[in-house]
């Protein structure tokens, strides 16, 4: 016999042809998955870190003015009010949303307040909040991807101001 003349047909070109070309599809079909896996992954990552450093930023202000009438709300429950005195001037903290930003203004307490002013903090779209009780505070902020994240804050002190 020989093996060495073997007549090849179109039908063995097509096979191997079409398992390659059904091994191309595979593989982009599997990159294609992984990178909107990977895009998603980020998103949620951006998202969380977004929550988490506006709740983290937000309740250790309160903290640093964890004492009697250190903490103070507006009228309309849109500006934090954080109060402190420095020998014998009074400082006030606002905290306050303005062009898509949490933003941090602290100035003497005779100064009028002007919401363009400030430093820009982080992204968000939206901040109020709302005093529960004596010592609670609820916070809503919604993130720039029109997420809303409640949580609350506990005054713990009673004492005078530093």
């Amino acid at each position: 016999m020989n093996f060495a003349k073997r007549n090849k047909s179109i039908v063995d070109f097509l096979f191997i042809l079409a398992l390659f070309g059904a091994f191309a599809i595979t593989a982009l079909f599997v990159v294609l998955f992984g990178a909107r896996i990977y895009e998603s992954t980020v998103n949620n990552m951006n998202s969380n870190y977004e929550k988490r450093t506006a709740m983290s930023y937000v309740t250790e202000k309160i903290r640093s003015h964890d004492y009697t009438d250190g903490v103070e709300i507006d009228e309309t429950g849109s500006t934090l009010k954080l109060y402190q005195n420095a020998g014998d001037k009074k400082y006030v903290t606002y905290l306050f949303a303005d062009d898509g930003y949490l933003k941090e203004f602290t100035t003497d307490e005779d100064y009028d307040f002007d919401y363009k002013a400030g430093t820009r903090i982080l992204a968000v779209n939206d901040f109020s909040v709302e005093k529960e009780n004596d010592s609670l505070y609820r916070f809503n902020i919604t993130d720039t991807n029109g997420e809303k994240t409640e949580f609350f804050v506990t005054l713990y002190s009673d004492t005078d101001g530093i």
